[in-house]
């Protein structure tokens, strides 16, 4: 179950690198980007203020600070993946769950 979990979050952080390289429109140092993504939510946790969360953003991206796209980067690393994790029935664990009980009755 952990496992699983894990492999959940690695696929969920890939989808969400995957996500920054195309708004960005290139291709960035994933090292970077993953540093980027784990910078931001320590900021917002902390409460910096939303120019400085934005710099960090505009830093690895290359998007300048007033172009749309930075909301579009953040929305990615902050709100998506809490959408995903109150959408259960698009998680696989919960799909396999349904199919199983399907088939046993």
């Amino acid at each position: 179950m952990v496992k699983n979990r894990i492999a959940g979050q690695e696929e969920q952080i890939n989808e969400m690198i995957e996500r920054i390289f195309e708004i960005s429109g290139k291709f960035l140092p994933i090292g970077a980007t993953i540093g980027m993504i784990g910078k931001v939510i320590q900021m917002r946790e902390n409460g910096a203020e939303e120019l400085a969360i934005r710099k960090q953003v505009s830093g690895v991206t290359g998007i300048g600070l007033q172009d749309p796209r930075i909301d579009e980067v953040l929305f990615e690393i902050e709100e998506k993946p809490a959408q995903n994790t109150y959408m259960p029935f698009k998680i696989s664990q919960f799909e396999d769950l349904k199919k199983k009980l399907k088939n046993e009755e």
